[in-house]
């Protein structure tokens, strides 16, 4: 029901109620006669001598039927307001749970070694995060690195790879340099400010070639090269060895190798029957690691003292005969030459 139809049947109540009340004044009054529509002469009499009362007893009924009226279109009217949707509801104040301040995972490691050239991933778990953020700081120059999960550096070898089930906001560092070794700082945006340093060693693995820079053998002789790498974080993946820029392979006859791989390698390179023409530079090339060279010089018989005046290591050639026939005579001459003495 609408308010206009509520107010229209209030006026048609009260209508209603005030015609009863002056028909009940009336039969209050005087005797009705047998005809309902005529009153008897005591009710007009007694009508004249007291209009003041019926007056008043008219008004009183008035305000009662008004009363009544009223009685009985409240309730609907309750009903009709209460099923109406409220509206600008505001929710009852509540106060906020305590928050546990953010902690950080002290299970994660804090000093990495990464290989040269290789992606370092510096592992940061936070729990207990709630609306700060996470941030990455080089400690070297205070430069910082990345906020939550936006980077904000020219060094796109850097980035974030924020997982939040796990609250681990990684930072990946791709083709490490050794420069890139020092303190990574991760911080959190809590107050007060909290924070864990992270240490990061970038390690460049180095080849060394046994008698370098130089050797020098006899044509027919056994080429004998040896290369160590003394320590690398991680194991290589390969170590090969070149000459003249061309990589060796072994033919299982004049040429083989044999090595070993992991934090410390070797590996050896044999040639026999050496020749001019396995004169040059050779290089030992491990995955990862800065290589080494060395230089190599076949000598035919007619060089071996120009080698050795050079100061130059040589591996004589299986002529030791002929080297010795030519050595004899000079120690006999020696031993000839020298006259003892003999005391009295």
């Amino acid at each position: 029901m609408t308010h206009s139809e509520a107010r229209s049947c209030r006026r048609e109540l009260s209508v209603v109620t005030v015609s009863r009340s002056a028909q009940r004044l009336k039969l209050i009054g005087g005797k009705a006669s047998p005809n309902t529509n005529t009153v008897s002469h005591n009710y007009s009499e007694s009508a004249i001598r007291s209009p003041k009362m019926n007056f008043i007893q008219v008004k009183g009924l008035a305000y009662v039927g008004l009363i009544l009226v009223y009685g009985l279109m409240l309730p609907g009217q309750a009903l009709s307001w209460s099923s109406r949707p409220p509206r600008h509801v505001v929710p009852p104040p509540t106060s906020p749970r305590p928050t546990l301040p953010p902690v950080f995972d002290t299970k994660t490691p804090t000093n990495f070694t990464v290989t040269a050239s290789k992606t370092a991933v510096l592992s940061c778990i936070v729990h207990n995060l709630g609306n700060n953020s996470v941030s990455w700081i080089r400690h070297r120059d205070l430069h910082i690195l990345s906020v939550g999960s936006a980077t904000y550096t020219s060094d796109e070898r850097f980035q974030v790879m924020p997982d939040k089930n796990t609250g681990d906001w990684a930072l990946r560092l791709m083709y490490a340099v050794p420069r890139d070794s020092g303190q990574y700082d991760c911080q959190v945006s809590s107050t007060p400010t909290s924070g864990r340093t992270f240490h990061l060693e970038v390690v460049e693995p180095r080849a060394e070639v046994l008698r370098a820079p130089e050797m020098h053998v006899g044509v027919g002789s056994l080429i004998n090269l040896t290369c160590v790498v003394p320590y690398s974080p991680e194991t290589p993946d390969y170590l090969h060895w070149y000459h003249k820029e061309k990589m060796v392979r072994e033919d299982g006859n004049r040429v083989w190798m044999r090595t070993t791989l992991g934090h410390k390698s070797i590996s050896q390179l044999v040639v026999k029957d050496a020749q001019p023409s396995d004169s040059g530079l050779y290089t030992c090339s491990p995955a990862h690691s800065r290589e080494h060279s060395i230089t190599v010089h076949v000598l035919t018989a007619g060089e071996y003292p120009a080698a050795m005046q050079g100061g130059s290591s040589v591996t004589c050639a299986p002529h030791w005969r002929l080297l010795r026939l030519m050595v004899a005579p000079l120690l006999t001459l020696l031993i000839a030459s020298h006259k003892p003495y003999f005391y009295m």
